[in-house]
């Protein structure tokens, strides 16, 4: 177990690390996103989810400006594995309002593999999982440039503590880094970041009972991104290059969980961000 969350942490802090060398910084407003859940448990953990989640980029007003359905199904083949796969349907004025602000695609399938661990009474978890945007929006005849496979990374830990027979908190802080998955690239394209979206989340999970539970939280997304440089008379750089773009969002997972005969007894929930 030791051995392979080493694995997959060790390329994680390499990965962030490079990131560091970003030359600007830019703020957005913050966004607003809550999300509601269904979740249908099944026998030994697994589960069915459907979630419905909006998004305010405006940081202020009820105006929605995009939304998203997330469909997902995740088996358990022991304590510390599992697996399964997703699917992501976006709505969207131009692009990249789901998972990771700025990601190309409006029709999102993926799938994923979990390990979790436990030292003393900290849950660790790690999550690596694979996916690939679809654009069906022909937005500037660029349809195929949209098209882009995506590698996620997430790690997170928390704690729970128990407040009676069913109420009960759970600190969780996560850290989620997604890469494009470049396997050829044209001579003539602009070289980008080794990382593309990063997201740091922290949150209180507040369980009501077996079956409802709420998640406020809030979160930093950066999209790490290379533009074009400009240079004023006396040929010093004064915006473009290398840039993080960060946007503080703020949200809450509203979730209602469904069981299945007796799925019930001895459930392990797993935290909102599936």
């Amino acid at each position: 177990m030791i051995r392979t969350r080493a694995y997959l942490l060790v390329p994680a802090l390499l990965l962030a690390a490079l990131t560091a060398t970003a030359q600007r910084r830019l703020t957005s407003n913050t966004a607003l996103q809550p999300e509601l859940q269904a979740e249908l448990a099944l026998q030994n953990n697994d589960y069915l989810l459907v979630g419905v989640s909006a998004l305010n980029v405006n940081g202020a007003g009820t105006t929605f400006s995009g939304g998203q359905l997330r469909l997902g199904y995740e088996h358990f083949w022991s304590e510390q594995w599992s697996g399964g796969a997703t699917l992501r349907l976006l709505r969207q004025y131009g692009q990249g309002y789901g998972d990771f602000l700025g990601q190309p695609g409006n029709i999102v399938p993926g799938v994923f593999v979990r390990h979790s661990g436990k030292i003393s009474s900290f849950n660790f978890g790690q999550r690596l999982g694979v996916e690939y945007g679809i654009s069906t929006v022909d937005v500037l005849s660029i349809i195929e440039r949209n098209n882009r496979a995506s590698a996620r990374l997430r790690l997170d830990v928390d704690r729970i503590f128990p407040l009676g027979e069913t109420v009960a908190l759970r600190p969780r802080v996560a850290y989620e880094a997604a890469a494009y998955l470049r396997f050829q690239r044209d001579e003539n394209q602009v070289k980008e970041r080794t990382i593309d979206f990063g997201v740091l989340r922290a949150e209180v999970g507040v369980r009501l009972s077996p079956h409802v539970d709420v998640t406020p939280w809030v979160a930093s997304q950066t999209a790490y991104t290379v533009f074009v440089a400009q240079y004023d008379a006396q040929g010093r750089q004064v915006s473009g290059g290398r840039t993080n773009l960060v946007t503080p969002v703020v949200g809450l997972d509203a979730r209602f969980t469904l069981f299945s005969g007796d799925a019930a007894q001895e459930r392990r929930q797993l935290p909102t961000q599936h």
